[in-house]
């Protein structure tokens, strides 16, 4: 049983109030969407309550937020080139399929809903979109081609490899383009929410495909080239 199954790990969110857990746990709003719980307007409600309010089931919520939190996978040996896919896969991967619609769908929001604001992060829908897009395809590609290529042991792989740290460089252009549409994740004073929300979940976006990039580049990549 972990900590967030018992009375007092279902009180760390419960008692929470719902606006502080949009801003403080990337993913979060998804979760609370998933469960029609209001993060901006009634952001200052205890979880709690507002679940309450809705007649959502708290435990469920608190389950999904708390595998939010959770992060405990270990980075594999250098070595165990097996052991490094599997945890690009679960940890990357998946990751950003599963944080990237969210963050588009809160960017388009706060461009809506305060377009009009000299710091908005006017664009940052479409990077975001585009990104997605590319990322996926880019991903596809390692999940069908070279990472199979690499558990056979096929140990001279320079080509593919070659696409792949070409197609990465791209991704950076990205990120460049990201901080830039958010003025480097600086909020202005009194951003509601979804604002704070989708710095957050974009910022740490940004930390883990720079993470993601370095292990497949620094780390993987080099076992298969001469």
């Amino acid at each position: 049983m972990t900590t967030q199954d018992t009375p007092q790990g279902h009180a760390v969110f419960a008692d929470r109030l719902v606006g502080e857990l949009a801003m403080s746990i990337p993913g979060a709003t998804r979760v609370l969407r998933k469960y029609r719980v209001n993060f901006c307007c009634n952001g200052n409600t205890p979880l709690a309550e507002a679940a309450a309010k809705r007649g959502a089931d708290i435990d469920a919520i608190t389950r999904d937020l708390a595998e939010l939190e959770l992060d405990s996978v270990a980075l594999p040996a250098a070595d165990d080139v097996n052991g490094l896919i599997s945890f690009i896969l679960s940890r990357y991967h998946e990751t950003h399929r599963h944080e990237l619609p969210e963050l588009i769908l809160l960017a388009r929001k706060v461009e809506a809903v305060h377009g009009d604001h000299p710091d908005a992060p006017h664009g940052l829908a479409d990077i975001l979109d585009e990104m997605a897009q590319d990322l996926d395809a880019h991903m596809c590609k390692e999940e069908m081609i070279l990472f199979p290529a690499m558990q056979e042991k096929v140990m001279t792989l320079e080509g593919p490899i070659a696409q792949m740290r070409h197609e990465h460089s791209d991704h950076g252009e990205h990120l460049h383009r990201i901080e830039a549409a958010t003025h480097n994740f600086t909020l202005p004073d009194g951003a509601c929410g979804s604002w704070r929300a989708l710095y957050l979940g974009t910022s740490k976006l940004v930390e883990d495909l720079v993470a993601h990039i370095h292990l497949e580049n620094n780390v993987l990549f080099p076992r298969f080239e001469s």
